[in-house]
């Protein structure tokens, strides 16, 4: 008796632990980079994986000419961004008020997760030179840098792992480091994460999941070519993605608040279209670029109840042609590093 049950128990347990296995894998996939969990609360989350990219291009060997204020970043810092960043999670806020300007207008504000390879010695030496502030939290230190009437803040969460935000309020920053130190929950991260990354294709090297309104709450118009403003109904959320499947695949998929704005917005994506293609064929009597053409020609617009989904291939061709038409200099990085911070902290220790 007890060996038939062993016969029967060993299987079922060998077959429970392959499930388990094969749940958390599922799971996994089904969650959000950590990059991108980390992120706070915001009216946009953006996404880039640039490993792909560098290892299908020769983005990261094609030689560049530097701005002088970009090399002296790369050099002291032990970073360059074209060859050591590997993701970057951006969460976009509400515009915010300049506190040294009351009058001027908002500004949209920003914090971003940054993965790659970091000299930790040489930044957090490069961070110690420019900051006017240190503060701790979590055993972390935070970097106070004052950048255009603002103060950034910079946290290295670990070797690979780099935290930004130019918020005035501080919590941002502590909500990162502290989803640092809990990346296991694998659903964490802002509510548009949450709620709408099981949209994003499988495999999206970019991608961006938007709700974005105007400082009086209203709508974004969307600005397009030829000074043609196009507007999303008001509280519509929009998943764009970008990933590779032999042509770089282009999708976006708006989520309106109902059916009829959602045909509204069907309707004044294709009209759109229709003028588009009427001024090209009018400005190009010779006849369009192929790759352009194609991509052009490959898009589409289509509504699904209370979604409207747009779909475009991008050829390979169309692709380099943008990547070889590029500018060759390089200015300075994203990461704050304004050259005037060293020198008031030289003035205040004389």
């Amino acid at each position: 008796m007890p060996l038939r049950r062993r016969r029967v128990w060993v299987p079922l347990v060998f077959i429970l632990i392959l499930l388990a296995i094969a749940g958390t894998l599922y799971l996994r996939r089904q969650a959000a980079p950590e990059a991108a969990r980390l992120l706070p609360e915001s009216d946009a989350v953006l996404y880039f994986n640039l490993k792909p990219i560098r290892m299908a291009t020769d983005f990261a060997s094609k030689p560049l000419i530097h701005e002088p204020e970009y090399d002296e970043f790369v050099n002291e810092s032990g970073f360059q961004f074209e060859r050591d960043l590997d993701e970057a999670a951006v969460a976009v806020h509400p515009p915010e008020i300049n506190a040294l300007s009351p009058s001027s207008p908002r500004e949209r504000r920003f914090s971003e997760i940054f993965v790659g390879r970091f000299d930790s010695t040489k930044l957090t030496h490069y961070l110690h030179k420019l900051a006017t502030n240190v503060e701790r939290y979590a055993d972390t230190d935070v970097f106070l840098i004052p950048h255009e009437g603002r103060s950034v803040r910079v946290a290295i969460l670990s070797f690979d792992t780099v935290a930004v935000s130019n918020t005035a309020d501080p919590v941002n920053m502590k909500g990162m480091i502290d989803r640092f130190h809990q990346i296991a929950r694998p659903f964490s991260g802002p509510s548009l994460l949450r709620d709408y990354y099981k949209s994003v294709p499988f495999g999206s090297t970019a991608w961006a999941i938007l709700r974005l309104v105007t400082p009086d709450g209203q709508a974004v118009t969307l600005p397009l070519p030829g000074g043609i403003g196009f507007g999303l109904p008001k509280g519509t959320v929009t998943v764009a993605s970008l990933r590779y499947v032999g042509s770089i695949q282009f999708k976006a998929e708006a989520f309106a608040p109902s059916e009829q704005e959602a045909k509204t917005l069907n309707d004044s994506a294709k009209t759109f279209l229709q003028l588009f293609h009427s001024i090209e064929s009018h400005t190009q009597p010779s006849g369009p670029d192929p790759d352009v053409k194609a991509f052009f020609d490959s898009i589409s617009v289509e509504q699904k109840d209370s979604r409207v989904i747009l779909a475009a291939d991008l050829p390979r061709g169309f692709i380099k042609k943008i990547v070889s038409e590029a500018p060759a200099t390089v200015s300075q990085p994203p990461a704050p590093a304004p050259k005037q911070a060293p020198e008031k902290q030289r003035k205040k220790k004389k």
